[in-house]
Order: structure tokens, then sequence, then C-alpha cells
């Protein structure tokens, strides 16, 4: 039986399974909330995005999780660099060299700050309801220190925060309330030819529920006024300046066949 977070009226699922939107993920009320147009080509046309910066951080986290596993870090790197070759062999991706080069520095930063713990579980799946909307998320590594047990998300960027985001805080804050267990972000950011890692604690649950319960309710609202997704097209419109269309080098293509410009 799945876990109901934030117990409240339920929402008619009809909507969501018209558009064959359940179970319902972080990732794709993340998309909704911050791109309408990006979750329609994700999640409506069903065209998965693709980059070498996107598939940088799973290829970072087989190389932690094969430390855990005690390969070392000379195997760790190896099977993190040939998942990475094998995910961009299709892409016309100019960063893919520069995305390469970075990847053993990215896992080096996650083990300085690891390496004493143990492993207890890898990209658990967590299950759970919000508004009577099942969900679906990964929890990337259960680690345990002594009798200290957490959960663990990991994130590479080419920046250190100052904080984490709201967006990050939603995530990790249902995935804490649904496993019942702390859970903590690990950055690894690599600058030049140095890597570095930081730790930084979710504080927002109560207030992330709540927005994620709006985030439903909102997106249960759009989707009642569409009959198909030709009806949801005409009510989206791109931005031609959002970043989006150069992360993917397919996106502007992928834009002109859907909307025509």
């Amino acid at each position: 039986m799945k876990k109901e977070l934030l117990t409240t009226t339920a929402l008619n699922l009809t909507n969501f399974k018209k558009f064959d939107l359940l179970p319902f993920s972080f990732s794709k009320a993340s998309r909704w909330l911050n791109d309408p147009v990006s979750f329609y080509i994700s999640y409506i046309e069903k065209i998965k995005l693709a980059s070498a910066a996107m598939l940088r951080g799973t290829c970072v986290e087989h190389g932690v999780f094969c430390l855990f596993e005690g390969k070392g870090m000379k195997q760790a790197v190896k099977e993190c660099t040939e998942l990475f070759d094998e995910g961009v062999k299709d892409l016309d991706d100019p960063r893919i060299d520069y995305e390469r080069e970075n990847l053993e520095m990215f896992v080096q930063g996650f083990w300085t700050q690891l390496q004493d713990y143990i492993m207890t579980d890898y990209q658990e799946e967590q299950n759970f309801e919000v508004l009577g909307v099942p969900i679906i998320g990964y929890t990337d590594f259960g680690i345990k220190l002594n009798d200290s047990e957490l959960k663990v998300d990991l994130k590479t960027s080419k920046r250190m925060p100052k904080k984490l985001t709201h967006s990050i805080q939603l995530q990790q804050s249902l995935y804490a309330k649904s496993s019942n267990m702390i859970t903590k972000v690990l950055y690894s950011v690599v600058n030049r030819t140095q890597s570095n890692a930081q730790w930084f604690d979710v504080t927002e649950q109560d207030t992330s529920e709540k927005i994620f319960r709006d985030i439903l309710i909102s997106m249960d609202s759009f989707l009642s006024k569409c009959e198909d997704k030709h009806e949801m097209k005409k009510m989206l419109v791109p931005n031609l300046d959002n970043w989006i269309w150069d992360y993917d080098p397919r996106m502007s293509e992928i834009r002109k066949q859907i909307w025509g410009y």
C-alpha cells in the first residue's frame, strides 16, 4: 500500500490517465512547473531529451556505485566513461569531449565525502501518493556510518550553489517523507583541474509538500481543458529565448516540427 502524503481530498485521476501520466513523478512536476512546453515535448509527445550534460550525472553516480562495491577508482572511472560513451554515441553535442574529460574528477569529488560510509541501497524506488495521485521516484544512495543512516542525492555542477534550489528541496523533501529517513544532497563541482564536494541539508519539508500538492492541482486543471494532445499544443507557446533549445541539440528541430517555428 502506497503511503499517502498530505492527506486531503483526492483528485480524480481521469485526466492524468487520459494523457498517460501515471505514475506521476518529481521530474514531471518539475518540468511542468518550470517549462510546460518542455513538459509537453517529453511527456505528451514522448520525445526523450538527451545531452552530454544530462548523461553526466547518471554516469558519475554509477562510478560512485562501483567504488562502494570495492572496484577501485581506476575501474570505477572506466565503467563510468564506458557508460557515458554508450549514451552519447548517437548525439551531436559539441560538449561531449568536455564532459568526458571531467567525469573522473566528479567521481573523485564525491568519494572524498563518501568513502567512510557503507552503502545500504542504490536507486531505491519510492512509492507514495499525494492527493490520491500515485508518485514514483528513486533515491540515489542509502548510506550508513556507525549508527547514522541517511539517503543522499548526488548533484554535479560547474559551480557550487550557495543553497539548494526550491526545486531540489521539493524533490528531496518528498523522498524524505516517503522513506522516513534523513535526506541530504551532496554536490560535486569541477573547476578546471580540481573538484570540490559539499553537503547540503534539506530544510523545507512542510512547504515543499504543499507546493507539490498545488502543482498537481494546477496540472489537473490544465489537463481537464484539453481533449487531446493537439488541443494541448495550441494552449502552449514556445519561448524562443528559452535555454532549453540549446540544451539538447535536437530541440530546435523538434520545436519546429511541432509548432512550425
